[in-house]
């Protein structure tokens, strides 16, 4: 192959990923509200999940971005696993357009006439409105343009090759040969992140006569594995149901493939028999393009009648520490016909909630700048468990309860929107904190001290005792409103001009006073159910935990 021939496909190659990764962000850019909320409100059925992936990835011509935006939002809790599954699904089928762009466009259409305008008319867009919507649009246009000139590069390229090579050394010579190409189509796909980078390829090649039909399929079944490696690089440090997403992926394009290396030998059987029958054929790339979207519809039909066991089964597949955590270790349902003893399961458990959610808070107090990833990641499988109390407190209520026994429901319910309250403020906190290093000395130790309190008081486990809980809490707004008194006099001073940071300090200050607040109120509300559900020997020299609670809610 000559040196021109070499930078021909090296170039035209650079054109096209360059063109796809313009049209990509520029769509992404002009659409990107709309992406998001597509997939967090049209995929909550079968239908709508695989029309949500097929549109969108049609549109962006990436199925990685959609993946990745599946991942994200499934990663966030926008989206469940069951819902994600079906947009990755639609999105495997989506990005098999780019061969019916490529083949039906691309190869048959005079590229000056159609590339050479769109990236004149895209660039004026671009400089035009340069961080607008418009400019979005001008740049995928101009992606657009770009992205046919690469193919159109490669295409002449591949003839060139062609003409110089014999198509017996590249054309089918057995297993291995296919099984090689295979191996190419997925290395390409990983290496540039891009199947429609293997795909354009693959067409180019055919088209240009240097590879035949079948060897040209080799390679498109490669790329279709290839793809999923970007979904498991985004998820190698990702919650467990981002992982099951990538693994969903991975297997639906694996069992594609597998239906593809089945069909191959039928399918170009069934082109040679029409051919020889004089049956008018369409060009060798839209008959590779039409491959590669049958055997992806033919994989879509077949996960139709198993997905739901493979989502069940994912779901046992990377359980994390978190999520271990936050899986229900008191709540039986079968006790839920003796309410007392479900009332005390209840109470169980939502101790080992509040315990889960004030050891969050004091781990991250400690070491913010270390922990905070860690504390994150177990935000959400914690809101699980919070679902899981909320919903057998909801089954107890519609029982019939003896006698005081839906008081202490009442503030067991409380109760658990205080710990509900803790980790809302720890994440407003881990989002919010103060940077202590660039604060005044004095109001540096003062916030740091404040923190440590906060942590020593989660810590101790000593939230017990009615009246002393309240003085806990009452000591807690005392001295943030101390705190506060402080800054003003930081700000008065004077000398110390970057006032927004004594803003962060005031905000995690009162972070903190909210966290102790809601500990504090949510053991004084479990105490007063516990008093209810398995009481103690009253004493009269005491007030009641109800009564104290009475009197500080």
């Amino acid at each position: 192959m000559g040196f021109d021939s070499f930078t021909g496909l090296l170039g035209g190659l650079g054109l096209f990923l360059v063109g796809m990764w313009l049209m990509t962000d520029g769509l992404k850019v002009a659409a990107g509200p709309s992406l998001k909320q597509i997939l967090e409100r049209w995929t909550n059925t079968r239908a709508k999940g695989l029309a949500a992936g097929f549109s969108l990835t049609a549109l962006v011509q990436s199925s990685s971005a959609v993946t990745v935006a599946a991942i994200g939002f499934v990663n966030a809790g926008v989206l469940t696993l069951g819902h994600a599954v079906w947009v990755i699904f639609g999105s495997a089928v989506g990005t098999t357009m780019t061969g019916w762009i490529v083949s039906a466009v691309g190869f048959n259409v005079d590229i000056k006439v159609l590339a050479l305008p769109a990236i004149g008319v895209g660039m004026i867009l671009r400089l035009t409105a340069p961080s607008g919507a418009r400019g979005a649009i001008g740049e995928a246009i101009a992606g657009f343009g770009i992205f046919f000139l690469g193919v159109s590069v490669l295409k002449d390229s591949f003839e060139g090759v062609a003409g110089v090579l014999q198509l017996d050394t590249l054309s089918g010579g057995g297993f291995l040969h296919y099984v090689l190409f295979v191996f190419a189509g997925l290395l390409i796909t990983a290496m540039a992140q891009s199947s429609s980078a293997s795909i354009a390829i693959a067409l180019s090649a055919v088209s240009g006569g240097l590879i035949d039909l079948p060897t040209g399929a080799a390679m498109v079944i490669g790329a279709n594995i290839g793809t999923t490696v970007t979904g498991i690089l985004a998820v190698l440090d990702a919650t467990s149901n981002a992982k099951r997403v990538a693994a969903a992926h991975f297997i639906f394009n694996l069992s594609s493939a597998a239906i593809a290396c089945v069909l191959l030998p039928v399918f170009f059987w069934g082109i040679s028999w029409l051919g020889g029958r004089g049956w008018g054929l369409p060009e060798p790339a839209m008959i590779l393009a039409i491959f590669h979207t049958s055997f992806n519809l033919l994989g879509l039909l077949s996960v139709w009648f198993w997905a739901d066991r493979m989502v069940e089964w994912l779901k046992t597949r990377f359980v994390s520490q978190e999520e271990s955590e936050a899986r229900p270790q008191h709540l039986d349902k079968t006790l839920q016909d003796m309410p007392s003893l479900a009332a005390a399961s209840l109470l169980l458990e939502l101790r080992r909630f509040g315990g889960i959610a004030s050891g969050m808070v004091a781990e991250y107090l400690k070491a913010p700048l270390l922990k905070a990833a860690q504390v994150k990641r177990r935000v959400l499988p914690l809101a699980h468990l919070s679902e899981a109390i909320g919903d057998y407190a909801a089954a107890m209520s519609g029982a019939r309860l003896p006698d005081r026994l839906p008081e202490a429901l009442a503030h067991a319910l409380r109760a658990l929107q205080h710990y509900n309250g803790i980790v809302h403020e720890l994440e407003e906190l881990m989002d919010h904190a103060a940077e202590i290093h660039q604060l005044p000395d004095d109001l540096a130790a003062e916030l740091r001290a404040y923190r440590n309190s906060l942590a020593e008081l989660l810590d101790t486990q000593t939230l017990t005792g009615g009246d002393a809980l309240s003085a806990r809490g009452q000591a807690f707004e005392a001295e943030y409103q101390r705190i506060k008194d402080e800054v003003l006099k930081a700000a008065s001073r004077g000398g110390f001009t970057r006032l927004h940071l004594l803003d962060g300090a005031v905000r995690e200050a009162d972070l903190i006073r909210r966290i102790a607040h809601h500990a504090v109120r949510a053991a004084m509300r479990i105490e007063a159910a516990e008093a209810i559900v398995a009481p103690a020997k009253p004493d009269a020299a005491k007030p009641s935990i109800a009564e104290a609670v009475a009197r500080n809610e």
